[in-house]
């Protein structure tokens, strides 16, 4: 029996309402087409060197993306526990293959699973959500909506630490005057319902490109019309965020200003994870997601840091990074009998396919 334990830890796949609508048409809200490959990956590490080990797979938040919705969805930005459960259905059923391969992994007496939430898959916050993904892959997963802390490792999404998207855990449902009980979206939220993803059903490719300032650069001259008209749509929507109240969004004017003036792509969580490495002594290494873009930092001996990215598809704009970039990182973890750590950032390559689809 191998003296190793391992852990791996995913973010970011986002997964919509799967390939096609229902009309049999591309869906454009779909980021995720990597369903037979996320199935090898857990197969991996199933068979061979960790057949006899166990292995515990933590979804590292936005798993899913209840935010990936047609926008003329009357109330597409109420997520009430019947929403939540409506939109969590449509993506179990729209992409059997990954689901399949979570259940099949849970079921191993030596695998388990921890789902921590993200902002794009924020809906699991109610208990019948969850209850929902337990029926579907494994009674015994484990849900976080903070952090979880375990073996001298912090995990969480990331996502708190940013203005645009920071959840308030303490305060996640609202009550008071409405005929449901519904969760309190981050602005960055409203921001992708409300203006990304309106634009994805003209260009598709909108919410992979970073830096977006470059982006909406590049509009300006080579797709004024676009660009004009997506700024003005923008404006549009903030004005009337600021100044319709409404509950749900219980956002000032000084904080929009505040966010879109500090707001850069791609994003950074390294020096929450250094303030989080140095604070506790107990924590030996920090995993986030969110930003999309992997990452390993070392800030002193035995202090580790690993942004996971994505497993969708993003493409670059700036000298560094140009171009388009598909890596399914993950962050590989192995803890021996005395506990001792060895973090690891990896990129799962896959089997051999002669054909695949492109999108």
């Amino acid at each position: 029996m191998s003296r190793f334990r391992y852990k791996i830890i995913v973010s970011d796949l986002h997964l919509g309402m799967g390939g096609f609508d229902p009309d049999g048409n591309r869906n454009l809200f779909e980021d995720f087409h990597y369903d037979a490959q996320f199935a090898e990956f857990l197969q991996y590490y199933c068979e061979g060197n960790y057949a006899k080990t166990e292995v515990e797979l933590i979804l590292n938040g936005d798993i899913l993306n209840h935010l990936a919705v047609p926008p003329e969805e009357p109330f597409a930005d109420f997520l009430t526990e019947r929403v939540s459960l409506e939109r969590t259905e449509t993506i179990i059923h729209g992409h059997p293959v990954f689901f399949d391969a979570l259940e099949a992994f849970a079921h191993n007496p030596k695998r388990r699973i921890t789902y921590m939430m993200g902002n794009h898959d924020i809906g699991v916050a109610w208990p019948a959500v969850q209850q929902l993904i337990k029926n579907r892959v494994h009674t015994d997963i484990k849900f976080f909506l903070g952090a979880y802390e375990v073996d001298g490792l912090h995990v969480e999404h990331g996502n708190r630490f940013l203005i645009d998207n920071h959840v308030d855990l303490d305060n996640l449902f609202l009550t008071r005057g409405e005929p449901e009980p519904v969760l309190k979206m981050p602005w960055g939220n409203f921001f992708v319902i409300h203006f990304i993803n309106p634009l994805k059903r003209e260009r598709a490719y909108v919410g992979s490109v970073y830096p977006f300032k470059m982006y909406l650069n590049w509009a300006l001259i080579h797709d004024t019309r676009f660009a004009l008209k997506s700024i003005f749509r923008m404006v549009a929507y903030f004005l009337k965020l600021n100044f319709v109240r409404d509950p749900k969004r219980n956002f000032s004017l000084g904080d929009t200003w505040r966010i879109l003036k500090d707001f850069s792509f791609p994003l950074s969580l390294d020096k929450m994870a250094k303030k989080i490495l140095v604070k506790d002594p107990k924590i030996r290494f920090v995993t986030f997601g969110h930003t999309h873009h992997a990452t390993y930092r070392q800030f002193a001996l035995g202090k580790e840091y690993i942004n996971t990215g994505s497993w969708n598809e993003l493409i670059g704009l700036d000298i560094g990074s140009l171009g388009r970039h598909l890596r399914f990182t993950f962050a590989e973890l192995r803890l021996d009998e005395k506990n001792a750590l060895r973090a690891s950032l990896k990129q799962w390559k896959g089997t051999h396919r002669a054909v695949e689809d492109m999108v």
